[in-house]
């Protein structure tokens, strides 16, 4: 830029004012450029943090976040689980239990009907039918050792070591197949698997029982059991089938009863 000393402008005067006008500009020019810097400044100090953590490393944060919110929401569902198993686990310990205590009373209840009906000095015969009292056992038809074998596998079943009692029970089957305890050793078998949770093999030693002997004096508890293992397979139309046929051919006794509290508790689930 040329600066022209116009005529009226003094030397040192002239230089002066012109001095006055510049200084403003170029502090203004300098004010800007101060400005123009300072926003660079700004964002770098602002940017400082963010730039700590790299795009690659968020992603992998977050990545990580997700993953462990996924596995809490497993755990809760594991625990949840869990729970649910142990409640079922300790409703089948009950029912367990119960049944258990339901063989005992009625081995208990048939062993003392059985000393009271047999000979003195006889063996005694461990009945299964809790309202029919059994025969009696004649001394001459169960030999010491025959009667050792079923006793053992009576005891295995009342102490709760039901793989051995069914053990005893099958051997007993197998060793002596005329003997008059022979229809006892097969329900108790029945029984045994019921309580073990077999209600398929249950139901097969049952029905084997009826087939044998027909006019079993346990033949009530027998059919109420066959209902009860078709009801804990879900065979609703054969468990009612059986429950029915011991209320119309066992009217009035515990086994009746049974089948019709058993019924009315399947109406009610909707069965």
């Amino acid at each position: 830029m040329t600066l022209r000393c116009w005529p009226w402008f003094g030397g040192g005067a002239g230089v002066a004012l012109i001095a006055s006008l510049l200084t403003p500009a170029v502090y203004a020019a300098d004010a800007g450029g101060e400005r123009s810097k300072l926003p660079p400044v700004i964002e770098m100090g602002g940017g400082s943090a963010s730039s700590a953590a790299p795009a690659p490393a968020r992603e992998a944060l977050t990545d990580l976040l997700q993953q462990l919110e996924t596995l809490q929401t497993e755990v809760r569902n594991l625990r949840g689980q869990v729970e649910i198993q142990a409640n079922e686990i300790e409703r089948l310990k009950s029912s367990q239990r119960q049944l258990l205590a339901d063989i005992d009373k009625r081995v208990r209840d048939l062993e003392q009907r059985g000393a009271s009906a047999s000979p003195a000095g006889a063996p005694t015969e461990v009945a299964p039918a809790a309202a029919v009292p059994p025969p009696a056992v004649n001394s001459t038809t169960v030999t010491p050792q025959e009667q050792q074998d079923y006793d053992t596998a009576i005891n295995f079943l009342k102490k709760g070591s039901y793989d051995r009692a069914a053990k005893g029970f099958r051997d007993f089957l197998a060793k002596y197949p005329q003997s008059t305890l022979r229809d006892n050793a097969r329900y108790w078998l029945g029984e045994t698997y019921y309580v073990m949770r077999n209600f398929r093999q249950a139901v097969d030693e049952f029905t084997k029982a009826i087939r044998e002997n027909p006019k079993t004096p346990k033949a009530a508890d027998i059919l109420l059991k066959i209902g009860y293992s078709h009801y804990e397979l879900g065979e609703w139309a054969k468990a009612r089938s059986n429950l029915n046929q011991v209320i119309a051919s066992y009217s009035g006794t515990p086994a009746a009863k049974s089948a019709e509290q058993r019924l009315a508790k399947m109406k009610k689930e909707g069965r």
